[in-house]
C-alpha cells in the first residue's frame, strides 16, 4: 500500500509525487522527531531532483531503482519518469542496511 505525501504534481515544471511504501512509512513511525525532519527534507529534496549527486541506479534491477545516502540512512525508491512519480520503498539507517 503506498500513501500520498500531499505533493502534486506541476504541469508547468518537473515535480514528481512522492509516494511511501509501507515499509517506510513504519520506519518514519517509528523514528524521533529529528530523523523524521531529516528524511522528510531529503525526501522533499527528491520532487525537484529525483536523481541528486551521490543517487545510484541499482543496475541489477529491470526497473528504475535508486539508492541515495544521506547522512546516516539510506534510501531506496524507484522513479517513474513518465508518470513524475517516487515510490519511496525502503528507509534504513546504515549499521542496519548491512545486518
Amino acid at each position: 500500500m503506498e500513501e500520498e505525501m500531499g505533493l502534486q504534481k506541476d504541469h508547468d515544471s518537473d515535480i514528481f509525487e512522492i509516494f511511501l511504501d509501507e515499509d517506510s512509512q513504519s520506519f518514519l513511525e517509528k523514528s524521533n522527531l529529528y530523523t523524521d525532519y531529516r528524511t522528510m527534507e531529503i525526501i522533499k529534496k527528491l520532487t525537484t531532483d529525483p536523481v541528486p549527486p551521490g543517487a545510484k541506479r541499482i543496475i541489477e534491477s529491470k526497473e528504475e531503482l535508486f539508492r541515495l545516502r544521506a547522512g546516516h540512512y539510506r534510501f531506496l525508491y524507484r522513479i517513474n519518469f513518465m508518470k513524475s512519480k517516487i515510490t519511496v520503498l525502503k528507509i534504513e539507517h546504515l549499521k542496519c542496511t548491512y545486518c
